[in-house]
Parts: structure tokens; sequence; C-alpha cells
């Protein structure tokens, strides 16, 4: 069934969130990111939301001379973006991410984090192709 931009965002989220603690390595962050295909985690520390680190702070990190090995995620992390509700339609998620320059949202369900949302699940909804013109499309796939 195809998805549109006033479906809930938790039909195209990511679920359950990858999480990292904030004394994890970044080369284990990396690694876990990489075996779970996302560019993005949440950070956690006594099981509370404190960060999310993403593939981009990684790549700000090491071009900072952290060492992978020895560096921390805390120190990489960025303050975790307001979340959004796993109600809330997907176009609300995308206009939150347009504003706060962000790639990804953690999607909550009371106090609770169920999953991930990122830039691109939300280009899995169908009107993509009303607002893509054919022309457009066509030099996208090649």
């Amino acid at each position: 069934m195809p998805v549109d931009s006033t479906d809930e965002v938790r039909r195209v989220m990511t679920s359950p969130a990858v999480a990292l603690e904030t004394d994890l390595t970044l080369r284990s962050a990396a690694s876990i990111l990489r075996r779970n295909d996302v560019g993005a985690a949440i950070v956690v520390h006594a099981g509370r939301l404190v960060g999310m680190l993403s593939e981009r702070d990684l790549v700000q990190a090491l071009a900072d001379g952290y060492d992978a090995d020895i560096a921390h995620v805390a120190v990489a992390m960025t303050d975790p973006p307001r979340p959004i509700a796993a109600d809330q339609p997907v176009w609300a998620a995308a206009i939150m991410m347009l504003r706060h320059h962000v790639r990804h949202l953690p999607v909550t369900d009371g106090d609770d984090i169920v999953g991930m949302l990122s830039i691109r699940d939300t280009l899995a909804v169908s009107d993509v192709d009303r607002i893509i013109q054919p022309r457009s499309r066509d030099a996208i796939q090649g």
C-alpha cells in the first residue's frame, strides 16, 4: 500500500532506533552504523537520550584529529534534535528537518523512543512523484 505525506511517521521510520552508549569508541560506533545500514543513531547514557551520532559527526571528528580507536562517542555526538511523535504526518517531519537543518529525527511514542526517521524515509512517500517533474525524474533515474 503506497504511503503519502499525510501518513504517520511510524509507517516509514526505522524501528527500533540504533542506540549507542557515550563511552563507545568512534570505531565501534562506525561499525554499528555500518552493520545496521543506518546513517545515524541515538546516543544514550544511563538509559536517557543525550545526543545523536551521524556519519557526518564521525567524519568531522576524524578530520579534527580524533583517534577512532581511543575517542568516545561523547566527543563527536551532537545534541539530539527535538523528537517527532510517531503519530505525526510525514510532511510535518520533513518540515522539521528543513527548519532545523537535520537529516535524522528520533521518533517517540509518549516518553519512549520507538524509531528513527531519516530524510531518505521522508522521500519514500508517493507524492514525491507529483513533486518531481517528469524531466527531472528521468535525469535522477539515469
